[in-house]
């Protein structure tokens, strides 16, 4: 199962949209890819589309980044 890295600013940045991580987890891993795109300063990322518990449709824009142990996890650049 994926893991997620989650920081103040990306959990700023859903509580502005009115979700939580558990929703955006969700979300994520009962979603679809519906956009792949390449960032000019960031880099690359992808779009996935998904259904939070509450039946919310929501998109969620992530990459793949490597925490501080070394470990591949999910980095949730922003949903809404």
């Amino acid at each position: 199962m994926e893991e997620f890295i989650w920081i103040d600013w990306n959990l700023a940045k859903i509580d502005n949209h009115a979700l939580s991580e558990a929703e955006v987890e969700f979300a994520w891993r009962n979603g679809r890819v519906v956009r792949t795109g390449d960032h000019p300063e960031n880099g690359p990322f992808t779009e996935t589309e998904g259904e939070c518990p509450s039946g919310r449709t929501i998109r969620i824009v992530w990459r793949y980044d490597v925490d501080r142990d070394g470990e591949t996890k999910v980095f949730v650049i922003t949903a809404y």
